[in-house]
């Protein structure tokens, strides 16, 4: 809602459909429509999409919706744009054989013998995976279809490009938490990591490390790890120095952000991009990060913050002390990480890359016989908007 709420601002008319759609404060300028078939695979298109095509849209922008034929049937009224997320063409969904290794390869059937023999699922339980396989390809068939691919970092966009989508723009994310001001952190030893408690996620590491690192350590989310880090951090006795406050409001959030000495992201897998990453550097607080996946696209070592091998507690235990240790050097990666952020990841940016985006888009689909004019509008499928 944060890039409808954007364009709204910007005189855009947007409509977002969502499968359920919750009380809530409306945004001036959006409208919503409700449809509870959305993801309703037995259903016709029409029936699926509901009212929202009544909207007249001029572009149609689905996120995270990759079906090829409701793709097809939306592209009679208007071009589509879809966004990956994430791995979308990746059965596992996360994209790597071990930390810092990951899978360069295309969907496809050579994806059976790497999970049967390389684990790339990392679970044990994968008698889902052939139905996981199937949506998957008909999701690679959906980017294809699609007027425009949009991708939020260079590396989903590596990932796009290595499946055959040749339609594909990169735009730029933006933080929609409203960042606030810490204090104290001349004198503090605080390490906050934020995100799902989930094992790619790289908790279990972050807490090994905290065994050499003076300082304490605060793990804000919830998820299935939750209890199993609990009790690491228990069994390798530094559990009196790990706080887990659960899941927290965007508000409580920044607090803990701005608080932080050091922002911690351990991750195993290849992040997508890290949008905690630009959240803390819009405190004004340095990152120490896996440099995986999209995290390269704002975290510059040395400059705002430290990139560490993912899945090394020893190399991660180094970097956080040598922060810690020094709290001027924490500042001047702080501020130039603010700087970064306010330069290159701002609402601006995304809206002007966006429209761009839908341009490029509306350009295609008439080229290819579509040309119905409306007012321009957006339309984002989603699992529930509140």
């Amino acid at each position: 809602m944060a890039s409808a709420a954007v364009l709204a601002e910007h005189g855009v008319r947007v409509s977002v459909l969502a499968a359920r759609v919750e009380s809530g404060a409306p945004i001036p300028g959006v409208s919503l429509f409700e449809s509870r078939q959305l993801f309703d695979t037995s259903a016709s298109p029409d029936v699926r999409l509901g009212d929202a095509m009544s909207s007249d849209p001029t572009v149609i922008h689905a996120h995270q919706f990759n079906d090829p034929e409701v793709v097809e049937f939306m592209q009679l009224s208007a071009p589509v744009v879809l966004s990956a997320h994430g791995y979308t063409a990746c059965t596992s969904g996360v994209h790597y054989f071990r930390p810092g290794q990951e899978c360069t390869r295309p969907h496809g059937l050579g994806c059976v013998p790497n999970v049967a023999l390389r684990g790339c699922a990392h679970t044990r339980h994968v008698r889902s995976w052939p139905a996981t396989y199937k949506r998957t390809s008909r999701a690679v068939e959906a980017l294809k279809r699609a007027d425009l691919a949009v991708s939020y970092s260079s590396a989903v966009d590596r990932h796009l490009s290595v499946n055959g989508v040749t339609r594909r723009r990169m735009i730029p994310l933006f933080t929609t938490m409203v960042p606030t001001s810490g204090s104290g952190h001349s004198t503090r030893r605080r390490v906050v990591f934020a995100g799902r408690i989930i094992a790619p996620k790289g908790v279990g590491i972050l807490i090994r490390a905290a065994r050499t690192v003076d300082a304490e350590f605060v793990i804000c989310g919830d998820g299935l790890g939750w209890a199993p880090m609990r009790r690491l951090a228990q069994r390798l006795g530094v559990a009196e120095r790990m706080s887990f406050t659960g899941w927290l409001s965007a508000e409580e959030l920044a607090r803990e952000l701005a608080e932080a000495s050091v922002v911690a992201m351990p991750s195993l897998w290849p992040e997508p991009f890290g949008l905690v990453g630009i959240e803390a550097l819009a405190a004004g607080r340095p990152v120490v990060a896996s440099f995986t996946g999209g995290v390269g696209d704002w975290l510059e070592d040395g400059v705002n913050g430290l990139c560490v091998r993912p899945g090394d507690p020893p190399a991660l235990a180094r970097a956080l002390n040598e922060l810690l240790a020094d709290p001027t050097r924490q500042q001047a990666m702080g501020a130039a990480g603010k700087r970064m952020v306010a330069e290159r990841f701002s609402a601006q940016h995304h809206l002007t890359a966006l429209m761009d985006a839908y341009r490029s888009a509306r350009a295609k689909w008439e080229d290819n016989g579509g040309g119905k004019s409306a007012g321009v509008a957006q339309l984002a499928p989603a699992a529930h908007v509140s």
